[in-house]
């Protein structure tokens, strides 16, 4: 449980020296959006977890999942809490942090809602677990991958959020590439594991955004 809290601490860390030094950034509101995200996942992956069964693609798909956690984390905070990257600070044009905020709000939600509907099927990784089953119900009626559709928001909503032309960014340019290489990976992965039923899912359900908002997966 008191590791739990380490998080929150470094977050309030990073925003006193934020403050401390009068960093030119959003950042109590920046650190709000980082801090709902973590405690969506922290709550809703407590408990009993189905044990893994198969990984695949760990040694490239790891590092990854690590270049994503610095560019979401390590280096906004970073950016907080050290004049590091204060030369690419820039002043946000008129309505860019409030567009910011309600992109990462519906992110956290529909992140909340992923994980909720998911439960112990959920993995930060390529994995199958011992037991496991296709979840089409909830928000995966309606979208297959809604995790990816919430960080995809989350990141859009910290490249508004942060004004720095690096650290603000950085979060989905790294995700996009994680995006990018994992999801051929994956959807084979589930195609393995569940067959027709997957192909009867993927047909009918797209990717990232609701059909009746694209038109096509």
């Amino acid at each position: 449980m008191v590791g739990n809290l380490v998080p929150y601490l470094i977050m309030l860390a990073a925003t006193g020296f934020a403050l401390l030094r009068d960093a030119p950034y959003a950042t109590p509101l920046f650190i709000v959006v980082m801090a709902a995200w973590y405690t969506v996942r922290m709550v809703l992956t407590q408990g009993a977890s189905l044990e893994v069964k198969e990984e695949r693609d760990a040694k490239r798909e790891r590092p990854l999942a690590g270049v994503v956690g610095v560019g979401m984390i390590f280096l906004p905070l970073l950016t907080l809490a050290t004049p590091l990257l204060d030369f690419a600070a820039y002043t946000a044009v008129p309505g860019q942090l409030a567009i910011g905020a309600v992109v990462a709000v519906i992110g956290v939600y529909l992140f909340w809602r992923s994980h909720a509907d998911l439960g112990p099927m959920w993995s930060a990784h390529l994995e199958v677990r011992e037991g496991h089953r296709l979840i089409t119900h909830g928000i995966y009626s309606r979208i297959r991958h809604p995790m990816y559709s919430a960080i995809f928001l989350i990141t859009l909503g910290q490249t508004l959020i942060l004004t720095n032309w690096i650290a603000g960014p950085i979060g989905l340019v790294a995700f996009t590439a994680l995006y990018l290489i994992r999801i051929g990976p994956e959807e084979r992965m589930m195609a393995d594991q569940f067959g027709a039923a997957w192909a009867n899912y993927a047909a009918k359900t797209p990717r990232l955004v609701p059909r009746w908002a694209t038109g096509a997966r």
